[in-house]
């Protein structure tokens, strides 16, 4: 599946079979995170992929964004201390989010590309999933983005008129 195909058929997906995720589905979501770009290439991003249903149910316990029973998932955490270090005051205040977007984005997609439902939520308790966790000092959780196999038909897509999202070289101005 091509990229454009993977954004179409992409829908938030908050309920999930009891199937869990084969190796090859792990290996490329491992392959769109080390793949993702990041500003100054400062690599300050750290992603933890949990599998194991106990850590997923105590994950969920503090997470309530997180619906249904996901195969995984997984935690976008950031270091501040790191992208300061390692990309400056921009990357430390403005571009580790923008990364960690960037990466969520290729997560999202890549799983759709697979035919995995993924939903990202940022609605948990940062400080209870950084204990479960085990994140040392710095290391925050900033996103959670859950995986499985959808038990359900996705509801159809709506969106904007394309008029009303993108203008063409002055805002407002419709396509030549």
């Amino acid at each position: 599946m091509n990229v454009l195909d993977a954004i179409k058929i992409r829908r938030s997906i908050r309920s999930f079979e009891r199937r869990s995720l084969p190796p090859e589905v792990i290996q490329s979501i491992e392959d769109a995170i080390l793949h993702s770009p990041s500003g100054s290439n400062a690599q300050e991003s750290h992603f933890v992929i949990v599998q194991d249903p106990d850590q997923i149910r105590r994950i969920k316990r503090f997470a309530q964004g997180l619906s249904g029973d996901p195969a995984a998932v997984v935690v976008l955490c950031t270091n501040k201390e790191e992208a300061l270090a390692r990309g400056g005051l921009d990357t430390a205040e403005v571009l580790r989010f923008v990364n960690l977007g960037i990466a969520a984005a290729y997560i999202l997609l890549t799983a759709s590309s697979l035919e995995v439902g993924s939903c990202p939520a940022r609605s948990f308790h940062q400080k209870a999933i950084k204990e479960i966790l085990g994140l040392p000092e710095g290391i925050e959780p900033e996103l959670l983005i859950s995986l499985g196999y959808s038990n359900q038909p996705p509801r159809p897509k709506s969106s904007k008129p394309v008029r009303e999202v993108i203008s063409y070289d002055q805002y407002g101005k419709e396509k030549p």
